[in-house]
């Protein structure tokens, strides 16, 4: 075995160079000069042969093809050099860093708020930060090292994540008071609806397309937005009825106004809430430490 030539000082100034777009936002993240990180950056080229930016005058640096390349396995050495650290310190040692979290758009302000609070209460030296997207841009995230771990629906979730449940989430119908039947008291069956406007929540897989299409029906497609509460005023506007699966806590729109909940009589299938991570992945210790929580607080109630 031969000693490596290039110091993970010298990756972990690459990385954060990365992560902010600038050599000087990146030296402020480890707490050094921009002269010091400057001359990690230029030195690690060196020995490595390579240019890992493209360098901006007053504007930042962006990365090489060959700095893209290599980010990746850069941002793995780091996270496996801390873990290192964090051990050295025993079972007993306190967690501290960066955490990223992933997040679909329509559950993030139904769980990460009371994740945020709960978890930094009993982790404080831990800076955890949610990021909301598409299904397949968390993906694409957490392979490229963006993103630690993911809360998704565990629908059509590509092969090689490994996936834990938080919870079922229930589809429901949303509709106005002023519906014809927005007074119904018993599950609605969705065929009552025929051509009747439909609001489509616009986001994979949250817009329900596994819903109708388990039971044969194609909605009436007049709206689609992939904004959540935007749905809801539009329903209490009585412009259409929604399928949604989050629920507010309060049936009522920013504006003021009510909307109707309704169970759905039809079988259809519910929406389960997962933890996600590549299966490749070490979940390092503040991650490991998260999931369980997050897994915890919602076995203990906490969901959309």
């Amino acid at each position: 075995m031969s000693l490596p030539r290039i110091s993970l000082r010298k990756i972990a100034c690459f990385v954060a160079a990365a992560d902010e777009g600038s050599v000087s936002a990146g030296a402020r993240r480890l707490c050094l000069s921009q002269a010091a990180m400057s001359e990690a950056l230029n030195d690690l080229e060196k020995e490595l042969g390579l240019d890992l930016f493209i360098r901006h005058k007053a504007i930042g640096v962006t990365l090489t093809g060959a700095g893209r390349q290599l980010l990746v396995e850069a941002r793995r050495l780091v996270r496996q050099a801390e873990e290192f650290q964090a051990l050295a310190g025993g079972p007993a040692a306190s967690l501290s860093g960066e955490l990223v979290v992933g997040c679909f758009p329509t559950v993030l302000p139904f769980l990460a708020p009371s994740l945020l609070a709960g978890f930094q209460a009993r982790h404080p030296e831990v800076a955890p930060r949610f990021v909301e997207d598409s299904q397949l841009n968390l993906e694409h995230a957490m392979l490229a090292g963006n993103i630690d771990l993911s809360i998704v629906y565990d629908f059509d979730v590509s092969s090689g994540f490994e996936r834990v449940r938080l919870y079922d989430a229930e589809a429901y119908v949303l509709v106005s008071p002023r519906h014809r039947l927005g007074n119904a008291t018993t599950p609605v069956d969705l065929a009552l609806f025929g051509d009747d406007p439909f609001i489509q929540i616009d986001v994979l897989p949250g817009r329900n397309d596994h819903l109708f299409a388990a039971i044969g029906l194609t909605p009436n497609i007049v709206h689609r937005t992939t904004n959540f509460e935007f749905v809801r005023a539009l329903v209490a506007h009585n412009l259409g009825y929604a399928v949604l699966v989050q629920r507010p806590k309060s049936d009522v729109t920013y504006e003021g106004l009510p909307v109707v909940v309704r169970p759905i009589a039809n079988p259809v299938p519910p929406l389960t809430v997962a933890l996600a991570w590549p299966s490749s992945l070490h979940l390092h210790r503040r991650v490991k430490a998260f999931a369980d929580y997050t897994v915890n607080a919602c076995r203990g109630g906490l969901r959309g």
